[in-house]
């Protein structure tokens, strides 16, 4: 969520979606998960089980990490920019074009 911000900071390209439409987008696409959670089974026998060792089963190692954010994050934000590309090289700004580009749009009246 914060790459096109940092390119839109950095390269001066127009942000594709604005702040508003991406906190809609990401409220919308988490409601669903979480509204199914309330309606999940509850498991007969969590409350005999024995509480998990802090010290040696971790929740979130550094194997996790690197492939969520490293490999998978990666590939996502490099599929959201080729995308963004092509949709505005397909309606007449070029990647070459859209550097810079923020400057011109932006309004002083604004």
């Amino acid at each position: 969520d914060i790459s096109p911000f940092l390119v839109f900071i950095l390269a001066d390209v127009p942000l594709p979606l604005g702040t508003i439409t991406i906190l809609f987008i990401d409220l919308g696409t988490d409601m669903v998960p979480a509204i199914s959670l309330a309606y999940e089974e509850a498991e007969s026998d969590i409350m005999k089980r024995k509480p998990r060792d802090a010290k040696h089963d971790k929740l979130v190692n550094e194997r996790l990490i690197s492939i969520a954010y490293g490999q998978i994050g990666m590939m996502q934000a490099a599929g959201g920019f080729f995308a963004y590309f092509v949709i505005m090289a397909e309606n007449g700004f070029w990647p070459s074009r859209l550097l810079g580009l923020r400057k011109e749009l932006d309004f002083p009246a604004i």
